[in-house]
């Protein structure tokens, strides 16, 4: 999607090597079950994932509280306080999951190569990033003896700003419905006033600065908790007692992010469950053809399995001492399943 883009890619010792990617992962597996192999990978001791998230937790407050825990005070900004608010406002509103799931590196996910957001910006990567409606994760990746995160600046031609305010205003106004709607806490209306006077910006003469920048991370974490909430209304349209063997389909699947992670801590990225007996659900002609071999007595082969056929994004912005960057993480959220 952003092949035509100039791109700047974040070097990270975190990330999967040029060697890697794209190699497939093997763990130790569990027998099959009805002809999928299930696999398990390392997992991290409760009390492990306790201690992280406090750890985590504690640092973000640090940070919040314009203090570093290794250099000390840090002399506060606009963006700053920005930041330290959206957080505030994304772990307000935000739908609380409470199920216990592993800790996850967000640089340990395969990624496109990094876009640079600043000053030179292409239009046409902002105008596809903001219409995008792909949730995004804010994080850090380093802290500084001065400032934890440099000082991020846009500027945007008048027309992509009236798109920018357009989607603003609409996902504000959603945002206000689901408020009412869910019985979310009223502090969040009050933190979402104050996150907009940061990102208030004249219509007739623009300024490129710090306040498109902060209307940018704005409208993508609006748009992040309207589809946390769209998810969530999937998840709750499934029937209470489904049948014994439910046919194909999406089950809410959700993990936790590891490390300097501003919002959301979690993301929902869905799994594939359920039976692929004739009909199949969503069957391509191999699986039919695998379905047919298989009832005509090869027992010794796998029966066709529930699994992802169709996936959205991540995008994970990350804020750094060096800039803002961008990152697109392919095929993380599974939108469609069928029988493979």
């Amino acid at each position: 999607m952003f092949a035509a883009v100039t791109l700047v890619i974040l070097s990270s010792t975190a990330w999967i090597s040029e060697a890697q990617y794209g190699q497939t992962q093997t763990a130790p597996h569990s027998p099959a079950v009805s002809g999928c192999v299930h696999f398990r990978g390392n997992t991290v001791h409760s009390t492990n994932r306790k201690i992280l998230r406090g750890k985590r937790g504690a640092e973000m407050e640090h940070f919040c509280s314009c203090r570093n825990p290794q250099f000390g005070h840090i002399k506060g900004s606009s963006q700053t306080s920005f930041l330290c608010e959206l957080r505030r406002f994304l772990n307000g509103v935000l739908p609380q999951d409470h199920t216990k799931s592993q800790l996850i590196q967000v640089d340990s996910l395969q990624p496109l190569p990094s876009l640079t957001l600043g000053l030179s910006s292409s239009e046409t990567l902002m105008a596809r990033v903001i219409n995008s409606s792909a949730p995004t994760i804010f994080s850090f990746t380093s802290w500084s003896s001065k400032l934890p995160v440099h000082q991020g600046q846009l500027s945007m031609s008048s027309d992509l700003l009236e798109v920018l305010r357009q989607r603003l205003d609409q996902s504000e106004m959603q945002i206000l419905e689901l408020i009412n709607e869910e019985e979310v806490a009223q502090k969040a209306v009050e933190r979402l006033g104050r996150l907009k006077k940061f990102t208030a910006f004249q219509r007739k003469e623009p300024a490129a600065g710090e306040r498109q920048f902060c209307a940018f991370l704005l409208l993508k974490a609006l748009q992040t908790v309207v589809r946390a909430y769209n998810m969530q209304r999937v998840t709750r349209a499934v029937p209470a007692n489904p049948p014994r063997s439910p046919i194909c389909g999406l089950k809410p699947l959700t993990v936790s992010f590891e490390g300097l992670v501003l919002g959301p801590q979690n993301a929902n990225i869905n799994n594939c469950h359920g039976s692929c007996a004739f009909p199949l659900t969503n069957g391509n002609n191999h699986a039919v053809l695998l379905n047919y071999h298989i009832e005509s007595g090869a027992a010794e082969e796998r029966a066709p399995c529930c699994v992802p056929v169709a996936y959205e994004p991540l995008e994970v912005l990350d804020l750094n001492e060096q800039g803002a960057f961008l990152s697109i993480k392919p095929d993380i959220i599974a939108t469609e399943c069928g029988c493979r």
